[in-house]
């Protein structure tokens, strides 16, 4: 009965993450109107526009705090304490019970996203709808793991390696990629820059410090 509420939703557009199809490349999808790279004011804008209510708003060190941290760390200096200006997590409701997590990682121009996950009850959308609505969004999986429960879309350097494993953990999350699983009594989609992103990062704010607290090419013996 509620499957059928479910796509009638989905068939009129009145639920949250009905869009065009895409090509296959997590990199330009989105989820909830949300894209990888979205600055907190897109996020907002597209979670109002979605039907969503933003519940929490977590902060954290913006790149040029956690930098100037850093510096002072590495010159032996008092490290500054001042009051968090990034975000790093924001969560809202959705108006069929789905609850939006967005993750964002603080880059030098500001805070990015870096990972979307909303989750929907199994007592509200059931398998077939989830599904159903998943291949309309996106189109047909790159890989289906878990008996089906799970199904995959990478990026087009990782379509090959799409959904396989290692004892360390998914080879394809190296590049965006765009999760939705159903099944255990929930539904969920989870869209993550990957950890190339990260890497990435990681370079930027090294090079940032180095250019405040250069390493010195002469000690003192």
């Amino acid at each position: 009965m509620y499957d059928r509420m479910i796509f009638a939703a989905v068939a009129t557009g009145l639920l949250t993450f009905a869009a065009p199809a895409y090509a296959a490349d997590p990199a330009t999808m989105d989820v909830a109107g949300i894209h990888l790279d979205d600055t907190p004011q897109q996020v907002k804008a597209a979670l109002q526009q979605a039907g969503y209510k933003v519940t929490e708003t977590r902060k954290t060190e913006s790149f040029a705090q956690r930098v100037a941290v850093e510096v002072a760390n590495r010159k032996g200096a008092a490290p500054p304490n001042p009051t968090y200006a990034g975000i790093a997590e924001i969560i809202a409701m959705g108006p069929h019970q789905e609850r939006a997590d967005i993750q964002f990682a603080q880059i030098a121009g500001g805070d990015s996203v870096s990972r979307v996950e909303v989750t929907i009850p199994g007592t509200v959308m059931g398998d077939a709808a989830m599904k159903a609505q998943l291949t309309a969004r996106y189109g047909k999986p790159d890989a289906v793991k878990d008996q089906g429960l799970t199904w995959h879309w990478c990026a087009p350097q990782a379509v090959k390696i799409c959904g396989m494993t290692y004892t360390g953990g998914e080879l394809d999350t190296v590049w965006p990629t765009l999760r939705g699983s159903t099944g255990m009594g929930s539904n969920s989609i989870i869209l993550e820059a990957g950890t190339d992103a990260d890497r990435r990062l990681k370079q930027a704010f090294e090079a940032a410090v180095l250019a405040r607290a250069p390493k010195t090419d002469r000690a003192a013996f």
